[in-house]
């Protein structure tokens, strides 16, 4: 899948930028909800309580605690270890980079010349990281590595080898554009029966242990539902109901049977009595049809990992652990992702920037207008300070607290927004995220 295919509807809001517009808080517009949608972050934990806030009790000695005697032991015995899952092996073979999707691309660059506001880049990098559906992880196959077989549909998913991508048939999501099922009536198993296998994950009655369709059963459930687990935990989750209602509706279960139909033109008489006839019909007749075999692959990061082969899977926790850890190692591909979306990057105080323009010295032959000279002048002897000091200094209105006032300071404001935005837009001020203005090259403005 190439980049240009990501461009899927925008799902992303610049919240944790504060939409800026020139101007007073009480004259501005916030960006409309209908722009782009906002995806609800988890909630801050609790702040923790910090030293000092109340006096902290000597801790006893070790030993001394040991031999005190235990309240509540019977529950502590009780407690079980927390089970631990072990990250498998990344795959080999594979170079893998992290970078910004198209989506929050497109986003930032949008939102950034409308609101004429500059971020560093680290910032940005910080955005990108909060949320999974904001990067992408880009699989490229190196040399002896292993091809890529991806899912041509919109599930994302992606698989190292065709027997993963068999075992993912049954319960993608788009297994049913494919293949209908039925039920039809059959005979129901004769003889005496005074158990019936039962799985503990979901409740699906499986059937006698001594039933000689009881293995295929056990291999259709798996199959169908439980593939992302390892086999051996699935049959240990198998219990023996022996209850007589088990028994009954076990009886009236199995007195029907699946069938599957292929949905294709011209196929939908054909019967499949089974899983692996709807497996075999699937790589005859569609396996070329869903997935592409690449050497290169861009894997969303929020793609569920039942969707992905255990070893992409350990690159994708891998590698987004370690950019939200430390998200300045996402600014070179977040460079090189605002550079296709013709963003100018430049170095400010230290640190990678983005905004409408580079900044750029005033050239000393440029005459400009009374209004613009004030603003230039303004930000060189204040820079640093907020973009509301300017207005009510330049215009001598202060910001109204009634209706009329506020009505008269905007009317004042309105020159200096319009030439303020020629000035950034030439890139010879600046204004960050937090409304403040700069003068950035530090040269003395021209005169009128």
């Amino acid at each position: 899948m190439d980049e240009s295919s990501q461009d899927a509807p925008l799902t992303f809001d610049l919240s944790e930028l504060a939409g800026f517009q020139f101007g007073p808080n009480w004259a501005r517009e916030r960006t409309k909800a209908s722009d782009y949608s906002a995806v609800p972050e988890r909630p801050a934990s609790p702040r923790r309580r910090e030293r000092g806030d109340a006096p902290r009790r000597d801790r006893e000695p070790r030993q001394d605690r040991q031999d005190r005697p235990r309240r509540g032991a019977p529950r502590q015995q009780q407690r079980r270890e927390p089970v631990r899952r072990e990250l498998p092996a990344p795959a080999e073979g594979l170079r893998v980079e992290l970078r910004p999707s198209n989506n929050i691309l497109t986003v930032f660059s949008t939102e950034i010349q409308r609101q004429k506001r500059a971020h560093s880049l680290l910032d940005l990098a910080r955005v990108v990281m909060k949320q999974k559906d904001r990067y992408d992880i880009v699989f490229m196959k190196q040399e002896g590595g292993p091809s890529l077989i991806h899912s041509l549909k919109e599930d994302g998913a992606c698989w190292l080898s065709e027997a993963e991508a068999m075992a993912y048939l049954h319960k993608a999501p788009w297994f049913s554009e494919l293949y209908s099922i039925e039920q039809v009536e059959a005979e129901a198993p004769k003889g005496t029966f005074t158990g019936i296998a039962e799985c503990s994950l979901g409740g699906e009655l499986i059937g006698p242990v001594n039933w000689h369709g009881y293995q295929p059963a056990v291999a259709v459930l798996y199959k169908s539902k439980y593939s992302h687990m390892d086999m051996g935990a699935f049959r240990a989750a198998i219990r023996v109901n022996k209850s007589e209602e088990a028994v009954q509706a076990w009886l009236q279960q199995a007195s029907a049977r699946t069938v599957w139909r292929p949905t294709r033109e011209g196929a939908q008489d054909t019967e499949l009595p089974s899983l692996r006839a709807v497996e075999e019909d699937f790589r005859e007749h569609h396996f070329a049809e869903v997935y592409e075999t690449v050497d290169k692959v861009f894997v969303n990061g929020s793609t569920p990992f039942d969707r992905l082969s255990s070893g992409l899977a350990a690159h994708v926790s891998i590698l987004s652990g370690r950019h939200r850890h430390t998200p300045q190692i996402l600014i070179p591909n977040l460079c090189h992702g605002l550079a296709r979306h013709r963003m100018p990057i430049f170095r400010w105080h230290t640190r990678h920037y983005t905004g409408p323009s580079r900044i750029r010295t005033v050239p000393e032959d440029l005459v400009l207008a009374d209004r613009m000279v004030a603003i230039l002048e303004w930000s060189k002897q204040n820079s640093g300070k907020k973009v509301e000091a300017m207005y009510a200094e330049l215009s001598g209105v202060p910001a109204g607290a009634d209706d009329e006032g506020k009505k008269a300071a905007a009317e004042a404001y309105d020159p200096y927004t319009a030439d303020m935005i020629w000035l950034i837009d030439q890139g010879f001020i600046l204004v960050t995220n937090d409304n403040s203005i700069w003068y950035p090259k530090g040269e003395a403005a021209p005169k009128a």
